[in-house]
């Protein structure tokens, strides 16, 4: 087989700035396909173009080279003149499949941010940070959706850190889609959970209560995060991917508001995906403090010395950390 020659394979430096510079191209094309539901439409069926363009109302010449390139890209297989979808792809592109990630909502959301970034970086705030209440109704079930298949996988692991014999009553503070407190369920179904999050937010909420059997199980609380009542009496909290949103400052009432809600000896469970203290290390958090930058008026990535700060400053104390094998870190402090 031919070795794969990038188009300036003369110069592997001049090549990687160039394959930096066009890698959104790759981006786009993936997509592209999701917005044409290319994957859906092959299902477990070996299709040739005429075949998607008749299912799609098109004409085949464009889509021919869209899907040769999805081939060319590891997403499609080619047999022939016919394509197919890859096993990853049944399992993750295909509507309706069980580990299904292929909603265009939240890809198309965040593109309208970076696509503000230089005039972001030039004003030094984000110049649209998201704002819950401007958002559309698909936008935001297109974040929690994401949110949600992250958590469901998550989940499993996170709840093995706690110590669940002797809680009565819980916060999941931030919710989202409710995953992770509905996890303390499956372990002891008479913990008294309360979910909270802002008002755009829960009626979402309440619909994944729905879907994962805990109607009637749970109470719903909604208000705005740094400013609204929580209740109180709870024997554990739990913060995960919150304060990322939110200033140090901020992130201190956050904290402080919650000591006044839990019972003596109450725990508080902050997970986070952490940042090294140079603030370039890993990659990934890198690019993830950016996004938040360009997302949100405060928002950004905190280093395990700021949430152990944080924690001391709102006056927990017996603090445990807990690596994930999914990236995340664990904090668990005591008041």
């Amino acid at each position: 087989m031919k070795k794969e020659v990038g188009l300036f394979g003369i110069d592997p430096v001049g090549e990687k700035f160039f394959d930096l510079g066009l890698g959104y191209e790759k981006s786009f094309a993936f997509l592209l396909a999701l917005e044409l539901d290319i994957f859906t439409l092959i299902g477990e069926d070996f299709l040739s173009v005429e075949d998607l363009a008749k299912k799609l109302g098109s004409p085949s010449r464009g889509l021919a080279r869209l899907l040769n390139l999805l081939v060319a890209m590891g997403l499609l297989e080619k047999f022939g003149q016919k394509y197919s979808n890859t096993k990853e792809g049944k399992e993750y592109l295909v509507r309706g499949a069980s580990n299904y990630i292929g909603d265009l909502k939240p890809f198309r959301l965040f593109l309208k941010f970076w696509l503000n970034a230089k005039d972001s970086i030039l004003n030094g705030s984000s110049i649209t940070p998201m704002n819950l209440s401007k958002l559309s109704d698909d936008d935001i079930e297109g974040m929690l959706y994401l949110m949600n298949w992250r958590a469901n996988r998550q989940a499993g692991e996170f709840v093995k850190f706690l110590d669940l014999t002797k809680v009565m009553k819980a916060l999941d503070f931030g919710c989202g889609s409710g995953s992770f407190g509905l996890e303390l369920l499956k372990v002891n179904i008479n913990i008294e959970l309360v979910l909270f999050d802002y008002p755009q937010i829960t009626p979402f909420t309440e619909k994944y209560v729905e879907r994962k059997g805990f109607s009637g199980l749970v109470k719903i609380l909604s208000g705005d995060l740094l400013n609204s009542p929580i209740g109180g009496d709870y024997d554990l909290v739990i913060v995960s991917n919150v304060l990322r949103y939110f200033s140090f400052k901020e992130c201190l009432i956050i904290l402080n508001k919650i000591f006044d809600a839990l019972k003596r000896k109450g725990k508080i469970v902050v997970m986070e995906t952490l940042i090294e203290n140079d603030r370039v290390s890993p990659l990934y958090s890198a690019l993830d403090s950016l996004r938040l930058f360009l997302f949100t008026p405060n928002g950004d990535l905190l280093t395990e010395t700021e949430i152990l700060l944080l924690l001391k400053e709102a006056w927990f104390s017996d603090i445990k950390i807990h690596q994930t094998s999914f990236i995340s870190t664990i904090f668990i402090g005591e008041k």
